[in-house]
């Protein structure tokens, strides 16, 4: 048995080491979005570009290191993918999050052993046991499910702002500017407020400035947006510039078609509103009218009968 002083104090330390350690991750990876943004910025204003691959000698160092976590190339790469989507691009985000889930399922199963041999002493081996392995999963799975949320808000927040990126590249291009002149203009009259959406669009103007084929360039943006719609854009591109049509006219149709979806979207979530509202409705609001409606006729028929 363990000294029940002992651990009063470290089943707390257990949790907060762990805690702590899961915020350091997403501070630090937001911290080096301003390193990003600037890497980004300098290859605008003439600076060189190699390609994603980090230009400072800490950052290849976190780069190197990423490939030495047991990963091979196709989970490193998947891995580094689904945190650009989740929008942390630093080069050295792999390696944090590997860090840090590691350590969250060290330190919190070890929370639950001691706070089971401290605080619930007597229960049967079997519940022990479940508690502990509770534990480990929820360690295990709070990563992947932190991320997953990150993407599905992010996804949401690009799929709202793309066709107002569609009208800026329509613009762009109905004033004369090429494709890959359009798209960088818009790289940088994008809102701050979509800071993850314009440095996917920075990255993938440095791609293309690396000697990336501009379609290639547009798929993989399309892949690190995680959108159906940068998919199609994508394709309709490709499809015009080998076709020899017009893009200005391609882009407009789709964009006008992008802004319907929109529409559509809106008018589901408002026609599904009052399905959604019905059981919050039949819980907490007609008990209420129900009470206020027969207590005075309850009241009176008491006082009636018991008179």
């Amino acid at each position: 048995m363990i000294d029940p002083t002992v651990s009063a104090w470290a089943v707390p330390l257990l949790i907060f080491l762990s805690v702590g350690l899961f915020g350091f991750f997403i501070a630090a990876s937001l911290l080096e979005g301003r390193k990003v943004r600037d890497r980004y910025a300098a290859a605008f204003a003439g600076g060189a570009v190699a390609n994603g691959v980090p230009q400072n000698a800490a950052d290849r160092r976190f780069h190197v290191d990423a490939k030495k976590l047991g990963l091979d190339a196709e989970a490193n790469k998947k891995l580094r993918n689904d945190l650009i989507r989740a929008g942390y691009f630093a080069p050295n985000a792999v390696l944090i999050y590997m860090i840090v889930r590691t350590v969250l399922v060290i330190l919190l199963p070890l929370a639950a052993y001691l706070a089971v041999l401290t605080y619930f002493g007597h229960l049967h081996g079997l519940l022990k046991f479940l508690i502990v392995a509770g534990a480990f999963l929820v360690s295990y799975y709070l990563g992947k499910a932190y991320l997953g949320r990150r993407q599905r808000l992010l996804e949401n927040e690009h799929r709202l702002f793309f066709p107002d990126f569609l009208d800026m590249l329509v613009v762009c291009v109905d004033a004369g500017l090429s494709l890959e002149a359009a798209l960088e203009r818009v790289a940088l009259e994008i809102d701050t407020s979509q800071r993850a959406f314009r440095i996917n669009l920075q990255l993938m103007m440095a791609e293309m400035r690396a000697g990336k084929r501009t379609i290639d360039a547009l798929k993989a943006f399309s892949e690190r947006l995680g959108l159906e719609e940068a998919a199609s854009l994508a394709t309709l591109l490709q499809q015009s510039l080998e076709l020899g049509t017009d893009v200005s006219a391609s882009l407009s149709t789709y964009s006008e078609e992008m802004r319907d979806k929109r529409m559509s979207r809106a008018e589901q979530k408002a026609f599904a509103l009052p399905v959604k509202i019905t059981l919050p409705l039949a819980l907490f609001i007609l008990p209420t009218i129900f009470i206020a409606i027969m207590t005075p006729a309850v009241i009176k028929m008491s006082t009636t009968l018991f008179k």
